[in-house]
């Protein structure tokens, strides 16, 4: 058997936990942590994951006393106890799964790096998209020499759900950190990979022209006076039939003083070794407008990939083939928490080693947080990288592993 313990069990480390149950038939919820244990076992009933054997406590500290009776660790909690959780629990020295980001200030990346160092490599980190199979075909790509040369990297997230980080508990600033950290650190992680270069710098810019307004800080539909002519209503949004995750429900408003997000936000990041990458989010996007992914551009190729599409092109610059690959996985963030699921049981069974380390995460985290920076002072601000005692480690191919196969149509033109 291989017993996880779950400290904070929302409906993502529930998620995470039916995707380890599928990968491997001997994990088993060993002990939940969670201030709730009703909800936690509401959760996990939703997620279809069994719990008649699970002992549930309260704190963390209850969950400790029986680390001896596990084999790893699942962090699920709210974003800014990560890091302290993650520290607190280091000495155990159980294996480690941990939802991003890893941490939400400069200090907490620090003791989280202290706690840890010389043993990233134990902790899997919530980085999905870099475990999808459309991805790691684009790495495999990249890593062929196919591209030639990269100079720059531009990567986009137009985000057709972006409602839930106004209208939910995302919308609490000093609970997540903002949207650098909640977003970004999953696309600055994959410009990482494609550029494979340390990052130096970061110069970003926002905007917040959409939510946010003068609506007083509690405001919520059911007691707004003008509900009825607001387009974020739940009338307006069952009238659309898109909540744009906002929720269709009672919600709190999005055009409220206490919104500290930005609706849409830049950034430049420069390498160390001359690379550019630059990169949008934007928060307003609905329906089909949605896309996510990036244009690499290489000396002999260009390649282009978006998730929601599911599709890579690459375009030769001295020829004239063009390939269009379509990669298609249903769930589970486009395949990738499945991948996570199966490379945290390497990790439980001494088979492998993290291949989303926490270095990965760490690294992401000081970009957004540098990203925040800038935003703030509209200066550029330098990327703190965290400490290691082991080389990076490039995986050179993803190989078969990468499932279901992509469908190659090739063209001419």
């Amino acid at each position: 058997m291989l017993r996880i313990g779950v400290i904070g069990c929302g409906a993502r480390a529930a998620w995470v936990m039916s995707c380890l149950r599928a990968a491997d038939a001997e994990v088993t919820l060993g002990v939940v942590a969670d201030p709730t244990p009703q909800l936690a076992r509401r959760r996990l009933d939703d997620a279809k994951v069994s719990h008649d054997q699970a002992r549930f406590v309260h704190d963390l500290d209850a969950l400790l006393d029986h680390a001896g009776e596990l084999d790893g660790l699942l962090i699920g909690t709210r974003c800014n106890l990560h890091a302290p959780i993650a520290i607190k629990v280091a000495p155990a020295g159980l294996p480690l799964f941990l939802e991003k980001p890893v941490a939400i200030t400069i200090e907490q990346l620090r003791e989280l790096s202290r706690a840890y160092l010389g043993r990233e490599e134990s902790v899997v980190v919530s980085f999905p998209l870099r475990m999808t199979p459309m991805f790691r075909t684009v790495i495999d790509i990249v890593r062929s020499g196919r591209l030639g040369t990269i100079n720059q990297v531009q990567a986009t997230n137009y985000v057709p759900y972006g409602g839930v980080y106004f209208a939910q508990w995302y919308r609490d600033f000093s609970t997540n950190g903002g949207l650098w950290l909640q977003k970004a650190t999953h696309d600055f992680d994959c410009i990482n990979q494609i550029v494979a270069a340390a990052p130096a710098a970061v110069v970003a810019t926002s905007t917040r022209k959409i939510f946010g307004g003068t609506m007083p800080a509690e405001m919520h539909c059911s007691i707004c006076p003008q509900a009825t002519q607001c387009p974020e209503s739940p009338a307006s949004i069952a009238a659309r039939d898109d909540d744009g995750g906002m929720g269709r429900d009672d919600h709190a408003c999005v055009f409220s003083e206490s919104i500290q997000h930005h609706d849409a936000g830049s950034a430049l990041i420069l390498y160390r070794d001359g690379t550019h990458g630059a990169y949008s989010q934007n928060f307003v996007t609905r329906r089909s407008a949605a896309a996510r992914g990036a244009r690499i551009t290489g000396y002999l190729a260009t390649l282009t990939y978006d998730f929601y599409s599911e599709s890579i092109r690459v375009i030769e610059h001295h020829g004239k083939a063009v390939q269009d690959i379509s990669v298609k996985v249903p769930d589970g963030h486009h395949g990738g928490d499945r991948g996570l699921a199966r490379n945290f049981i390497e990790i439980l069974r001494g088979q492998g080693v993290s291949r989303s380390t926490l270095y990965d995460g760490m690294l992401s985290a000081s970009m957004c947080l540098a990203a925040r920076e800038s935003e703030a002072t509209s200066r550029v601000e330098q990327v703190e990288l965290p400490r290691r005692l082991t080389p990076p480690r490039v995986e050179v191919s993803f190989g078969a592993a990468s499932s279901p196969l992509p469908v190659i149509r090739e063209k001419v033109g």
